[in-house]
């Protein structure tokens, strides 16, 4: 089990940079390159990878919950609690745009910026709640 954790959380950060960064430099080569076939690319890439954390955060969110009703909320559960619900709001706006931009092939939108602006909000937060679970895959991993 610590290899796949160490092999998914190798995928989770490395993912999670390459958006990042593509995030930020795609701008600049608009002209350059086809950015938006890039996109489709990333899109798959980070479709496994969301797939991946919410698996991986939901077993360690059913771990931090193994506690008595009286007992406190410790760091370790609230820690769990975040990063599982965090993962599971950015995977359903990332499902709700990229299903709508393969249903209507669509990528201009018009006037309406919403698409526009939700990925920009999944292409931002993404890579966070991705890489802090692929290094707390990593250190589980090590750990071990």
């Amino acid at each position: 089990m610590e290899a796949i954790k160490k092999l998914a959380g190798a995928y989770l950060v490395g993912i999670s940079v390459v958006v990042a960064v593509f995030f930020i430099i795609n701008l600049f080569l608009v002209g350059a390159i086809n950015v938006l076939a890039v996109w489709h690319v990333l899109d798959v890439l980070m479709l496994i990878g969301l797939a991946l954390g919410m698996g991986f955060n939901y077993i360690h969110k059913k771990r931090a919950s193994d506690r008595e009703a009286g007992d406190s909320v410790s760091r370790g559960y609230l820690e769990a609690n975040v990063t599982f619900y965090a993962t599971t709001v950015i995977t359903i706006l990332f499902l709700h745009n990229w299903f709508a931009f393969l249903a209507t092939g669509d990528v201009s939108q018009g006037d309406n910026h919403t698409p526009w602006v939700i990925w920009a909000v999944v292409d931002t937060v993404l890579p966070i709640v991705l890489g802090v679970t692929g290094c707390r895959l990593w250190r589980e991993a090590a750990r071990a």
